[in-house]
């Protein structure tokens, strides 16, 4: 007979595990989603002088925030999907496919913003623009606008 020795790291890889063997049909969306944050983070990095703004370990924390966060809502709604609605789990709804999408969208109209606050290319505002009112016609959301 085995015995598991259970410490912190290993509960917390067991955890991990569950989550993303759980998760897997949402992978690839989570994965880009964590993307787009870390390119968000290093574009708000370089941005924030060209801003006047100085740079804080304290906004670099609340990254972590922001994607423990979207993955407990992600997570969250992949849940409701498959245990609530189970005929519809696997197409009608997509719930948490959604939220992943809004979550990119919204975190790759931050890029651009600061993309436009580094460069100063009209280019980027442009694009700001454009990716603020798609995201606002897909969710029927109005947007506060930025800068």
């Amino acid at each position: 007979m085995y015995k598991i020795k259970w410490s912190f790291s290993n509960g917390l890889y067991a955890t991990w595990g569950a989550i993303v063997s759980f998760t897997q049909d949402i992978q690839g969306a989570m994965l880009g989603l964590i993307v787009c944050i870390g390119i968000d983070t290093l574009t708000g990095f370089i941005a924030a002088p060209y801003r006047g703004q100085v740079r804080k370990s304290a906004k670099l924390k609340a990254v972590v925030g922001k994607i423990i966060t979207y993955s407990t809502a992600i997570i969250s709604l992949h849940i409701l999907e498959t245990l609530l609605f189970p005929d519809y789990g696997n197409g009608l709804f997509q719930l948490a496919k959604c939220a992943c999408s809004l979550f990119g969208g919204l975190e790759i109209y931050s890029t651009l913003e600061n993309l436009y606050d580094i460069t100063g290319l009209k280019a980027f505002k442009i694009l700001t623009q454009f990716t603020l009112k798609k995201v606002e016609e897909k969710t029927g959301i109005e947007l506060p606008k930025g800068k």
